[in-house]
């Protein structure tokens, strides 16, 4: 096994990163009360491939391999599709195909695939290969198979049928799409952040990456709070408060955060509509109930039920407001009646809270991530990396964030004349880390000594 594969595979770089924070925050005394979270869209070392390319590809690829390794089970495959698929220039007909031919060739394709994963699923040894694996992937993802009496048929699926973690290329099968950024991978950030307004305290205060997670592209933020706040948690940096933007503010997220004693500073998902009153324009108690209406009037008997809120309003007040005809509650038999749930009071309550001057002061430390994104790609390039696979892409992006730490670790070092040490310590801790990772896995991980040992001796020349 490479040395590479087995640092990915027994995730080292997990046990890097945590090493190398733990030192920092140490070191530098990190306040982890407020944090801050976003993801950043990277793309693994693939070309982008349409749909006919992906079909034509993963059967190229079949190809090679079936005859490398099983030159016997290869010569039954009709010689139209090998001449087609094999030959110097077969593949090259398929990126010239003309937009008004597409959908004839992408049948076509789609037809030879399905014979090839239908002339070999009975056979043991063809089955378990890695590029068979991947035409059943893509027919199953691309594809209707229809089970007619004389014989089943193929149907290619429309695209929006097309699930977003389908393959995108068969040199990574673990990249997914998002229709708002592409195909690749996310890297979710979360960091460290001073709300203060000294520009010498912020100087000396390091903002400290403390949380990276690869994810194929087609996760959803909103996924990806919580098991953050549980991992820096674990690491003993739990914030107090949480700033994100809307993708990361579902209800769901605002009241797990809660139970976890942080508080998510965030937008609430979705719009209220522009036209009449909403349950934002009311006042609630902190119970849940309406304290009043928009207009200052005080329901006559509140209720609750498993959740469910019911508040009474006399009629005779209802009927003679101005806002009567934009107004959630509505006319009853004897009352006017205001109907929500608990989910809904408390969505009202935070959209009324957002537009506070409290809450646009708390929330403009959110536009900090952005400008630490931005810092992640351009001193790593980290949105383009050089390898293939969520492991070393995962590995890659990791890394790539322990140096940012390291570089902003160098900058506050540097303003409070003790750089030195303080690096040092950093890349030492790594380094200590030797002898664990050989009673852990048994093995001599020299070129980890070596790599931070020359850093080192590079950064004692570097500060003289």
């Amino acid at each position: 096994m490479e040395f590479s594969t087995f640092v990915y595979r027994h995730e080292l770089d997990a046990i890097v990163f945590d090493a190398v924070n733990t030192k920092l925050s140490e070191v530098f005394q990190v306040d982890p009360s407020k944090q801050r979270i976003d993801s950043v869209h990277i793309q693994s070392n693939m070309r982008r491939l349409g749909r006919i390319r992906i079909f034509s590809t993963s059967i190229h690829k079949f190809l090679v391999n079936l005859k490398r390794g099983h030159a016997e089970a290869f010569s039954t495959v009709p010689p139209e599709i090998v001449g087609k698929y094999l030959s110097p220039k077969g593949l090259q007909c398929f990126s010239m195909v003309k937009p008004s031919e597409s959908g004839k060739t992408l049948s076509e394709v789609g037809n030879d695939l399905f014979c090839l994963v239908q002339q070999f699923k009975d056979c043991s040894e063809v089955i378990n290969m890695h590029s068979y694996k991947m035409l059943e992937r893509v027919l199953r993802e691309q594809c209707h198979v229809k089970d007619d009496d004389n014989a089943p048929t193929v149907e290619v699926k429309k695209p929006k049928e097309i699930p977003s973690d389908s393959l995108q290329n068969p040199s990574d099968p673990d990249a997914a799409y998002s229709g708002h950024k592409g195909q690749g991978y996310q890297v979710q950030v979360m960091e460290t952040y001073t709300d203060t307004e000294d520009e010498e305290v912020r100087r000396k205060t390091l903002n400290l990456i403390t949380h990276v997670e690869v994810q194929p592209a087609c996760q959803s933020d909103a996924q990806a709070l919580i098991p953050a706040i549980k991992t820096v948690k674990e690491r003993n940096l739990c914030p107090k408060e949480v700033d994100a933007d809307t993708l990361y503010g579902s209800d769901a997220n605002f009241q797990a955060a809660k139970a976890k004693g942080v508080e998510l500073i965030a937008p609430v998902m979705g719009r209220t509509s522009k036209k009449g009153l909403s349950l934002s324009d009311f006042e609630f108690s902190d119970n849940g109930h309406v304290i009043k209406c928009p207009q200052g009037h005080a329901p006559v008997t509140c209720k609750c039920r498993k959740k469910r809120y019911v508040q009474l309003f006399d009629s005779q007040t209802c009927a003679n407001c101005p806002l009567a005809e934009d107004c959630p509650v509505k006319a009853g038999k004897k009352n006017h009646i205001l109907r929500y749930t608990d989910k809904d009071a408390r969505i009202a309550k935070r959209r009324a809270y957002e537009q506070t001057d409290e809450f646009k002061e708390r929330y403009r430390f959110r536009a900090g991530i952005e400008a630490t994104v931005s810092e992640y790609d351009k001193r790593t390039g980290v949105k383009r990396l050089r390898v293939r696979g969520l492991g070393p892409v995962r590995f890659a992006a990791t890394l790539k964030a322990v140096g940012v730490n390291i570089f902003r670790a160098t900058a506050v070092g540097k303003a409070v004349n003790s750089v030195q040490k303080t690096i040092i310590n950093a890349f030492f801790m790594p380094y200590c880390l030797k002898k664990a990772f050989q009673r852990t896995f048994g093995v001599k991980l020299t070129p980890i000594r070596q790599s931070f040992r020359i850093m080192i001796q590079k950064l004692n020349f570097a500060l003289g």
